[in-house]
């Protein structure tokens, strides 16, 4: 098992932590999720208490602050407590989204041989980057977390090791 603060590979499955934003940005956020949700509200109860009658357009203000509440949500959960989760069957690699309350879609794809890359992101001096797994030209896994080429380059060295345990000689 390897492990570090930014990934861990066991047996064979891979998770990629999203690094934490700063606590007054994630604040921000929540702050924007909350009064997304809290404004149509407060504008029927003041609706309300003027004798003004119920009307259908609260339920549609109402349903669409609501999605946008949410989106800042999982934006908040993301910045939290965000990682990709990749594992790596011996002909099928599946991968989602995991938000720590709730997963996003997951994606499977099969493969008869995997090609694992790194593809740099950012200025040169950041030396950031970012993991692809490809099955072939059309199949591929694009991660979304920005991580240390260092660090990328181990793990591509170590699920390269892990992937050819599996081809048949």
């Amino acid at each position: 098992m390897i492990q570090s603060k930014r990934y861990s590979l066991t047996n064979k499955t891979l998770e990629l932590y999203v690094k934490k934003s700063p606590p007054i940005g994630r604040g921000f956020i929540l702050f924007l999720a909350f009064v997304s949700v809290a404004l149509p509200i407060l504008g029927m109860v003041f609706r309300f208490m003027d004798g003004g009658s119920f009307h259908f357009g609260f339920i549609i203000g109402l349903g669409a602050f609501s999605l946008i509440g949410f989106y800042f949500v999982r934006l908040f959960l993301w910045n939290t407590y965000g990682k990709e989760v990749i594992t790596i069957g011996e002909t099928t690699v599946s991968y989602y989204v995991d938000y720590h309350y709730f997963k996003g879609n997951q994606q499977e794809i099969t493969y008869e041989e995997l090609v694992f890359d790194i593809e740099p992101i950012g200025f040169e001096e950041e030396k950031l980057g970012r993991l692809i797994i490809a099955a072939n030209d059309k199949d591929f896994i694009h991660s979304s977390v920005n991580m240390d080429l260092r660090e990328l380059e181990e793990i591509v060295e170590e699920l390269t090791v892990l992937s050819s345990q599996f081809t048949v000689a």
